[in-house]
């Protein structure tokens, strides 16, 4: 498989999944990667994170990258010669703060395909990095995802996670959860 000079990080993330597919390994695209598939005109993202869903081993992820033209510069990061992203392989599992992702969407494109967060777990991953870290950006980002695609976000299973994020460190600013819901009205 061959990636066109100025390729998207669209098409990267889908080739990338696609050759480790092959290869037996299912990654999933997350973190402002995700947002970026979801949202791409309002925000962009210069790497291209996946998790390994079981800890793959390196040569086996170091040859179906290769592929793409794809190499190993430092553990966990990939460069391309022509293309400005990097691939990096976050250590699992997936999970967003202390629940662990188990299921995701899968989207196709002729015989490629890509893993990717859903949109509600996007939501909550660019919320988290709000509401921990106060990331204004992310807070953007998960508004602007819950927004573009309101149909395919579970609010209801938003408001749950926080709450269970919230049962286990109350540090965080429960005011942050209302002010982002009624942002959404």
């Amino acid at each position: 498989m061959t990636l066109a000079d100025g390729a998207a990080l669209v098409d990267v993330a889908f080739a990338a999944c696609t050759v480790l597919a092959r290869a037996g390994e299912t990654a999933v695209l997350c973190g402002g990667s995700a947002a970026a598939y979801y949202v791409p005109d309002l925000y962009q993202s210069l790497d291209i994170d996946f998790v390994v869903e079981v800890g793959a081993a390196p040569h086996v992820v170091d040859r179906a990258l290769a592929t793409l033209g794809y190499a190993r510069v430092t553990e966990g990061y990939y460069r391309h010669a022509t293309l400005r992203y990097a691939l990096a392989f976050p250590i699992g599992p997936l999970a967003i703060g202390r629940e662990f992702v188990t299921s995701w969407r899968t989207d196709r494109r002729a015989d490629l395909l890509l893993h990717v967060y859903t949109p509600t777990d996007v939501v909550r991953d660019r919320f988290l990095h709000y509401w921990a870290w106060g990331d204004r950006t992310a807070l953007d980002v998960a508004l602007a995802v819950a927004r573009t695609h309101a149909a395919e976000v579970d609010l209801d299973a938003f408001a749950a996670w926080t709450r269970r994020e919230l049962a286990a460190d109350a540090s965080y600013d429960p005011s942050r959860i209302g002010r982002f819901l009624s942002s959404l009205q």
